[in-house]
């Protein structure tokens, strides 16, 4: 059955798709946040279909009338989430040895992780997909791995509009500062308080950094052309049925593991499409722990700023005790020993 969806004024956007046989298993596709979040809800299970799928495939409806009401409202997302697993659950009863899997769409991530969260230690899913993830790069998946007997493969770009010009200022689906790292646009990384077996569980997070190939397929590095049938076929598909090398390369070459640092970093209002591979390498030959320059950098009117110039003068007071004895002895000091202009403490600086 395949149902098309249903929007108006005043009206969420509604949408069920059931296509497949469930006894050869089920994939679950949450769409993103708004009355068009559901944007993939016909090319996913199209492409999945293409790439040799032959397992149910049902796209699960959570939006709201709004996208930054459906990005922001914790706890009805968290309801969702509820829901979701429920729906799993229900699935398992039925086909206790069939496979499950998810795919995930930007705001539908947090819905899908939440799901898992949810989830009684015995069901378990097999494979998820997140695609321009908005949730948290250290929001903390120890649990919700804990209930995949697969791997979890993150698919990020570092220019996906969206989430550099609006989730970092609205914050991430699960509330977190954007300071911490958006995962649609750097991958998932170890969360800062680790568990007994978070690096174990995170051994199954497979972080994916977009490739210019992608674009062959209409995936650019935007925000769901991710979603694309061509994309969903060549790369998404294929691990459903075995074989997640068109994805992550031999032996995972193409992809990156959540055990690295890197910083987050502000988003640039232009960026050039064209520049995305090349920012993927530079960030990808950054050494672990390299700190943000712009994190350290004291800003003007803050305490920070004043005890920094507090500093600067304390530093600054026996320079220029020394530079007024030499003078006196009538000794000349060489060009440069005054240091640079701007870190000379004001005039009226007291002795």
């Amino acid at each position: 059955m395949l149902a098309m969806p249903l929007s108006g004024c005043g009206k969420a956007v509604t949408f069920i798709a059931n296509t497949g046989n469930p006894a050869f298993g089920l994939t679950i596709y949450v769409g993103g946040a708004g009355p068009i979040g559901n944007v993939g809800s016909l090319d996913v299970p199209a492409g999945l279909q293409d790439a040799g799928y032959h397992g149910a495939i049902e796209v699960f409806p959570w939006q709201g009338f709004t996208h930054a009401g459906d990005q922001m409202n914790l706890s009805r997302n968290r309801s969702k989430g509820v829901e979701l697993s429920n729906k799993i659950r229900d699935y398992r009863r039925q086909y206790p040895n069939k496979k499950i899997n998810i795919v995930a769409l930007s705001a539908g991530t947090g819905i899908a992780a939440f799901a898992l969260e949810y989830l009684p230690e015995d069901v378990k899913i097999d494979n998820g997909v997140f695609l321009a993830c908005s949730m948290s790069s250290r929001y903390d998946l120890t649990r919700a791995l804990r209930r995949m007997n697969g791997k979890l493969y993150v698919i990020y770009s570092d220019s996906d509009p969206i989430l550099r010009n609006v989730v970092w200022y609205t914050g991430t689906v699960d509330r977190a500062s954007p300071e911490d790292g958006i995962a649609g646009l750097r991958g998932f990384r170890l969360p800062d308080i680790k568990g007994p077996d978070t690096e174990r569980q995170y051994a199954k997070v497979i972080n994916v950094p977009w490739r210019i190939d992608f674009a062959g397929a209409g995936y650019d590095g935007g925000h769901i052309d991710c979603t694309s049938r061509e994309f969903v076929r060549r790369y998404i598909g294929p691990i459903f049925v075995g074989n997640d090398e068109s994805l992550v390369g031999r032996e995972g070459r193409l992809a990156d593991a959540p055990f690295t640092s890197r910083p987050a970093k502000p988003p640039k209002r232009s960026r050039a499409r064209a520049d995305s591979t090349e920012s993927a390498e530079k960030l990808a030959a950054e050494p672990e722990g390299r700190p943000d320059a712009r994190a350290n950098r004291p800003r003007r009117g803050t305490r920070a700023a004043a005890t920094s110039q507090d500093a600067l003068a304390e530093e600054e007071r026996p320079r220029r005790s020394e530079r007024r004895s030499r003078r006196a002895e009538g000794e000349s000091i060489p060009a440069g020993a005054e240091g640079p202009a701007r870190r000379e403490a004001p005039e009226d600086l007291p002795e």
